[in-house]
């Protein structure tokens, strides 16, 4: 025990040193992955951590958020003289659910030093947080995503905390060391002094308003400091310590922290020189995409609002009003500066519009769908490219527009002959009945029901439709808590195509299409054989409306750039129609040239029909019936339609499309489906089958309407869509 406990107490050592000499009350915000993975995390550990913590921070004010697929709480917490035991029955009693997320967290966190307990493993979205206090990584289980913590660790330039294997630096080895220096004169910081190593100044650390700065280095390295038209260097030696000192010039060494030499692929982003790695910078730096930017987003002032931390927007959320570094004058201009595509824009004036005198510039014709890109740029080193206008900080926004600048027998349903729909088949809509179901349906409100899924999902876990069923259930009554449920496919270490697809299938259908677009990425990723991937990757994308990224991936598929051991040629109907509904409807905000251009022309039907399934092992046969009450059976069969099923098994598709046209075509349709069972002996994978009907395609009215079922009992019965064509 008391070797365990050497080994908890070591880590705070790093914490202590951070420390403000006098503090008397610390400010922390504490992030805590309740994620599906996060069960076997080893608590003790954790919490004999946060004891030495509060041991030592006795007077802390905490933020508590708990997360997983998203934010789940956020509570306040006082620490007073130590005693953090309102907080600890708090983290006792979490629940762990759902995938794992870091896209949101930093637009929580608001100041002090950040302790984001986690074990790396990201299951869903791409962006590390940028904090802007310090940040501790602290694990504690023995599996953990190594190569996560240390990104989030490298980009915060922070700390990692292994309690799983009794690490207590960050970043592990031997010859890098990062100085965190401070330069002042008297009790006042100079932020124009420079630090950098000799014959690379373009990786500089301009020291910000306090005189603090950062920079990585090892023994050997000449490191210099300019100052006032003085010059200072020092070669590092092998206790790589500094000793500087210029008139009235001091230098204080407030830590060095030892570094992982770790060779990443680092994080593009824009700033006023154009396209930099964002862990070289040495300033603060925030950035989204459009994909963080909110399909139901009417104006830029939308797509800004809350998304960056220390940003505030005027009255009426007005962008032209926007303060990204706060009212550094009373009777100045307080505003940002906003660059469109590298151009800056008028902007409003913060003193005549407090005066009554107008001032305020006009945003509103910025179009959010444009917009592919937004960073903001805080502080002097950010914005001395723009003078005096970006004193007050720069909102960079890039707009899609600029980044562009940078065969088979078709099927006509209106020609159908000697199929009578007698209307005596009896559709059945039987409701799906599972043991799990059974007890949820137990519970006599939404926490009971909830409850009694905790409880089962160890038992069900290998089932592969468990968490897709238990989707369905409750999404009616909490789509978030339904979501959470559904994100656990991806936590899982080993997702089957059945789960992952038929959780895109479900959340396409439910318009979700963020996790649809994760489910269709972790798709490509585990199974690039199958062509099925890349489409489904391209049409959550065209969802999502990156309509140019859908447009490069579909153009590589038909041209096999895609992926060259592969044959697209299976699908190539329907990508063509897809390039060209795209090309159509999207033309303006798309870069064409490298488009076929057989491929450019519109095509316009009554109706097109989209079958997607999940389980290329199903037979099923789909009843298509008519407004003159004729029917047409399309079979997925072995017996019915050897050909598609071979062609479909070898390439990995499980799509197909069907055109309407003709004035036979106008009236009210019916799809039933009659489900066979699996071909393969002992495959219990479920089947999902998803109906897209898009009403006047090609047309400018095009609309969509989308049906899903759950086939589960072969010879079943049951209707698969109902609808209206005009």
């Amino acid at each position: 025990m008391k070797k365990n406990k050497v080994k908890l107490i070591l880590p705070i050592l790093f914490l202590i040193a951070h420390a403000a000499v006098g503090q008397t009350k610390k400010r922390i915000t504490i992030c805590w992955d309740v994620s599906w993975s996060m069960q076997t995390k080893n608590l003790e550990k954790e919490f004999g951590f946060l004891d030495d913590y509060f041991n030592y921070f006795k007077e802390t004010d905490v933020t508590l958020l708990t997360f997983s697929n998203l934010l789940i709480s956020k509570d306040e917490f006082t620490v007073e003289s130590g005693n953090w035991l309102p907080l600890k029955e708090k983290l006792l009693n979490l629940t762990y659910d759902g995938g794992t997320s870091f896209d949101f967290l930093a637009d929580y966190v608001e100041d002090g030093d950040v302790l984001l307990f986690t074990d790396g493993k990201r299951s869903l979205g791409t962006t590390i947080p940028n904090f802007d206090g310090d940040l501790y990584v602290i694990n504690g289980k023995d599996d953990f995503d190594r190569a996560t913590l240390n990104l989030l660790v490298i980009i915060n330039n922070g700390d990692l905390l292994n309690l799983a294997e009794g690490e207590s630096v960050n970043k592990t080895s031997t010859n890098i060391q990062e100085y965190r220096g401070n330069i002042y004169k008297g009790t006042e910081g100079l932020s124009n002094a420079e630090v950098y190593l000799k014959g690379d100044k373009g990786k500089l650390s301009r020291s910000d308003q306090m005189g603090a700065f950062k920079i990585k280095a090892k023994a050997g390295d000449t490191l210099v400091i300019s100052y006032a038209n003085q010059i200072k260097e020092q070669v590092l030696g092998q206790d790589l310590s500094l000793d500087f000192s210029f008139e009235e010039t001091g230098i204080q060494l407030q830590e060095v922290v030892v570094s992982e030499n770790v060779k990443t692929k680092l994080q593009e982003i824009t700033t006023a020189y154009g396209k930099e790695k964002k862990e070289r910078l040495g300033y603060a730096v925030q950035s989204i995409k459009d994909e963080d930017i909110l399909d139901i987003t009417t104006d830029a002032s939308n797509a800004v609002k809350g998304k960056f931390s220390g940003v505030k927007l005027g009255q009426n959320d007005d962008l032209s009003q926007i303060t990204i570094r706060g009212n550094t004058s009373i009777l100045g201009n307080n505003y940002g500066l906003i660059v469109i595509d590298g151009i800056p824009t008028n902007r409003s004036n913060s003193s005549t519009a407090i005066a009554g005198g107008g001032g305020l510039a006009n945003t509103g014709f910025i179009d959010p769908n444009n917009i592919a890109e937004i960073t903001v740029l805080k502080g002097y080193a950010a914005t001395n490219r723009y003078g005096s206008l970006g004193v007050n900080g720069v909102l960079l926004i890039t707009t899609k527009t600029a980044m562009v600048k940078a065969g088979g027998g078709k099927k006509d349903f209106a020609r159908l002959t000697n199929n009578v729909y007698d209307g005596k088949v009896k559709v059945s809509n039987k409701t799906l009945v599972t043991p799990y179901l059974k007890e949820l349906k137990k519970g006599k409100n939404l926490q009971e029901a909830y409850n009694i899924y905790l409880e089962q999902r160890g038992d069900y876990v290998n089932t592969q439709e468990y968490f897709l069923d238990v989707y369905s259930f409750f999404y009616g009554s909490n789509p978030e808590i339904a979501e959470r449920i559904l994100t656990n496919i991806l936590e899982k270490d080993q997702s089957t195509y059945g789960e992952l697809r038929g959780m895109y299938l479900k959340t396409m259908a439910n318009e979700d299409y963020g996790p649809a677009l994760l489910a269709a990425n972790r798709m490509l990723k585990m199974f690039p054989d199958r062509i099925q991937s890349y489409f489904d990757v391209a049409m959550a994308n065209r969802r999502a409306e990156n309509h140019q990224e859908a447009l490069n991936i579909f153009n590589g598929m038909v041209n096999g750039s895609a992926n060259l051991e592969l044959s697209f040629s299976g699908m190539e109907k329907i990508i063509g129609t897809e390039i060209r509904n795209l090309v159509n409807k999207e033309r303006k905000l798309l870069d064409v040239t490298k488009v076929d251009q057989k491929y450019t022309n519109n095509l316009t039907y009554n109706a097109r029909i989209t079958l997607d399934w999940n389980n290329t092992d199903a037979e099923f046969v789909v009843q298509f019936v008519n407004p003159q009450k004729r029917f047409f059976n399309w079979e997925h069969t072995e017996i019915g339609n050897r050909r598609r099923i071979l062609d479909e098994l070898q390439n990995g598709f499980s799509t197909e499309q069907f055109e309407i046209v003709g004035s036979e075509a106008i009236g009210d349709w019916l799809l039933n489906v009659t489900y066979l069972g699996n071909r393969t002996g002992g495959n219990n994978t479920p089947t999902f089958l998803k109906c897209i009907v898009q009403h006047n395609f090609g047309k400018p009215n095009q609309k969509s309407e989308e049906f899903l079922v759950r086939l589960h009992e072969s010879g079943d019965e049951q209707q698969l869509a109902k609808f209206t064509v005009e």
